[in-house]
């Protein structure tokens, strides 16, 4: 059970400085997200600290060298999915906020900085992933309902602004990855069900709406990276299985639909490409 009164994430990144201090502080209630950021330079240091609550939701826009602040969200959440369309605003969706699992979704429009809500998804669903098919469409797969890994899947469409439930994977899962192929299907991987981690992969096929098995992975891992290399094929990395943090990384070709292991899975291995 998450509990969304005590969620406390830092990163902090060193650096050196010689001459000047700039802080920058901002407090308004006990649940805090820490961000401590530091350039090196000769000339000076900069560290900025926000504490966020249910009645603060600050979104920041970066600008090179600088981040600067634009309209907050209207729904505080982590765990969420965002997606650019093709008419450039940008779709969020889902996660899990100060009030639990959301059923919202919003979109961000850059050229007026502003929020505006838009149709909820079916399902409550936190640590699931979004991806824009060839078509515009948004498909959001999986996540966590704070009982169970969710098997269902829902399709977004922005020339009406509402979802629909499409096929179901054949696992449940969360903290995996999706990533769209150059045939247009859906490569999902890995993750996390009630048994534990998962080295299953399916495909969805946007023409069918429905899902298909393909290859395993050769390692089980959840919390990793999967990337659609130029050549066509999907290089997944890290992760965390077997109790410890991964270093291994596979190549999945979708034309042999065969999931190859590049580099030695024992442990220290290094991959080159």
């Amino acid at each position: 059970m998450r509990s969304a009164t005590s969620k406390l994430s830092t990163l902090t990144t060193s650096t050196t400085s010689t001459t000047s201090t700039i802080t920058t502080t901002s407090t308004t209630s006990t649940t805090s997200t820490t961000w401590t950021t530091s350039t090196t330079s000769t000339t000076s240091k900069i560290t900025t600290t926000s504490t966020t609550s249910t009645t603060s939701r600050i979104t920041t826009t970066y600008m090179p060298s600088r981040w600067l602040n634009t309209s907050s969200m209207s729904f505080s959440r982590d765990g969420h999915t965002a997606s650019i369309l093709s008419n450039g605003k940008v779709l969020v969706a889902g996660g899990f906020g100060n009030s639990g699992y959301a059923t919202s979704a919003e979109l961000y429009d850059p050229s007026t900085e502003l929020w505006t809500i838009t149709g909820n998804i079916n399902v409550i669903r936190s640590g699931h992933t979004a991806s824009v098919l060839t078509n515009g469409k948004v498909l959001i797969v999986g996540g966590d309902n704070g009982s169970r890994p969710v098997d269902s899947a829902e399709l977004y469409d922005a020339s009406t602004g509402l979802w629909t439930q499409t096929g179901r994977m054949s696992f449940g899962r969360h903290s995996h990855t999706a990533s769209v192929l150059t045939n247009g299907k859906v490569l999902v991987a890995g993750g996390f069900d009630v048994n534990g981690w998962l080295n299953s992969a399916e495909l969805y096929d946007p023409s069918t709406g429905r899902w298909t098995r393909t290859g395993n992975m050769n390692v089980e891992r959840f919390l990793h990276t999967q990337s659609v290399l130029t050549n066509g094929k999907v290089l997944v990395a890290g992760g965390y299985g077997f109790s410890f943090d991964l270093n291994s990384a596979e190549l999945y070709d979708p034309s042999t639909v065969v999931v190859q292991n590049p580099v030695d899975e024992s442990y220290n291995s290094a991959l080159f490409i």
